[in-house]
């Protein structure tokens, strides 16, 4: 028996880190996907290998998956499996790779050997793989990888959390531009660890930071319901200043949002960040696409067109 499962990567549109204490984000699906391709062998099938895995990244999320999935379905041994994973989502640079593997395999576990589908589980036991990946995530990156479209989420405790699907359609979502700046050289895990550190240290001026991005999370979404552009710009605007202010955006990142700028466009960093190299991917908008192509070959950037809000975790095929 075999099965497709595949699940989106994500963008935040704003809220990353202060989301983490508690903070709302605002989160979007992008459509680039990952595939699950789960096939169960013949149990007489004389292989050294139980687990067998394709994969064009490292198994330690996949080995992690595994382990959590097995307890949370009372299995005392899985079954024979090839996994494949196929991906055009880049790893390592904030558009939710792994949150979208673990979305996706676990989807693909529970259909081909538990024949059940139940997108909320799906979700669960994805943030507890999220939590040994990454140390304290907020939850948001599984979040709008399985559900889809576009989400408001918080989280109010680590056992609750307020999630809300708020309907693409209605919410004017502009086709964005992503500029790679490279890949950090820290991991998303290390980018939550390094704020926290810093919050320790000065709680009130991070609080100070956290409550603004807040302010600015609730403008933006005011403003792409109204379709209110300038809006939209100034809410990326103060919400960059405020990730920098941060630490988390890198020199090279800074220097190209702000040719960006100069040029009447918006443009920040989706994800966690990065300091000492790349930053990962800058979302932008700017009405002169050439202006945009220029600037990436400046920095030695790679650029990808993205839509908003597509379809969360599916089944492709094996139903």
């Amino acid at each position: 028996m075999q099965i497709t499962v595949s699940a989106p990567g994500k963008i935040h549109l704003l809220g990353e880190h202060a989301v983490v204490y508690g903070y709302p984000s605002l989160l979007s699906t992008i459509d680039k996907r990952l595939e699950v391709i789960l096939t169960l062998l013949d149990k007489s099938n004389d292989t050294k290998e139980k687990i067998q895995i394709q994969t064009p990244e490292g198994t330690g999320l996949i080995y992690k998956s595994l382990e959590i999935f097995q307890k949370a379905a009372r299995l005392s041994q899985l079954p024979p499996l090839h996994i494949k994973v196929e991906s055009d989502i880049p790893v390592g640079s904030g558009l939710g790779s792994s949150a979208a593997l673990s979305v996706a395999l676990m989807g693909a576990l529970f259909k081909g050997i538990k024949n059940l589908w139940n997108p909320v589980k799906i979700n669960e036991l994805a943030y507890e793989v999220e939590k040994l990946q990454h140390g304290n995530p907020s939850g948001g990156d599984n979040t709008v990888v399985t559900f889809g479209g576009l989400v408001w989420f918080r989280r109010e405790t680590e056992f609750l959390k307020s999630i809300w699907n708020l309907p693409s359609a209605s919410y004017h979502l502009p086709s964005l531009i992503l500029i790679d700046s490279g890949r950090p050289k820290e991991t998303t895990g290390e980018m939550v660890s390094y704020v926290n550190r810093l919050y320790t240290q000065k709680k009130t001026f991070y609080e100070n930071i956290f409550k603004d991005q807040e302010r600015e999370t609730r403008n933006l979404l005011s403003a792409l319901k109204k379709g209110d552009r300038e809006n939209v710009k100034r809410a990326f605007y103060r919400g960059e200043k405020n990730l920098e202010k941060m630490g988390v955006v890198g020199k090279k990142a800074q220097s190209l949002i702000r040719s960006i700028e100069k040029l009447g466009g918006f443009a920040k960093i989706s994800g966690a960040g990065g300091i000492t190299e790349g930053s990962g991917m800058i979302l932008c908008y700017l009405s002169n696409f050439e202006k945009i192509e220029e600037i990436a070959k400046k920095f030695g950037c790679n650029i990808h067109k993205v839509n908003l809000g597509v379809e969360g975790v599916r089944i492709e095929n094996g139903e």
